[in-house]
């Protein structure tokens, strides 16, 4: 691999994890107590569980980025590379639909919740995560991932608009 897409990827990789992972993380917690509150209060049994889920999900493909596929990167790949990407972009489109699934079914609690406040800014809590995720998701799938993109690997195709 030459220099440049080493160091392009490298600095694609500070990128996301410093805005994206580290966001996300930070992101979180406060999401997850917001949900438990709503629960206590009679709304969405089960959210936090279902907004845990997609949190623990989420750390675990980050994991996966930081600790298998970044450094690889950073090492110029390899050519087991492409089936860890094809693996990754399976779980962005699954992070995807459990985002699209969670923010519908805040949309329809909205309607009987509207001056609950703080359920409200559970909402634009998840609206934000979800508008980060897909920024993340598009950092990687189609500036990250295409630098290591060899003639038989699949084009992603499966951006994700909140």
């Amino acid at each position: 691999m030459p220099p440049n897409v080493t160091t392009q990827a490298r600095a694609l990789i500070e990128h996301i994890q410093m805005r994206y992972h580290e966001g996300h993380r930070r992101a979180l917690p406060n999401l997850l107590a917001l949900a438990a509150a709503a629960e206590q209060r009679g709304i969405g049994d089960g959210l936090a569980d279902e907004l845990a889920a997609i949190g623990n999900a989420l750390e675990q493909h980050m994991f996966k980025e930081e600790m298998r596929l970044f450094p690889m990167m950073e090492q110029g790949g390899n050519t087991l590379i492409w089936q860890l990407i094809e693996d990754l972009h399976r779980e962005h489109v699954d992070h995807q639909a459990a985002m699209s699934e969670l923010r519908a079914r805040l949309g329809l609690l909205s309607g009987t919740h509207r001056t609950d406040t703080a359920f409200e800014q559970l909402v634009r809590g998840v609206d934000d995560l979800a508008d980060e995720l897909a920024r993340h998701i598009r950092a990687e799938d189609e500036e990250l991932f295409p630098l290591f993109s060899t003639p038989h690997a699949p084009a992603s195709n499966a951006a994700f608009h909140p």
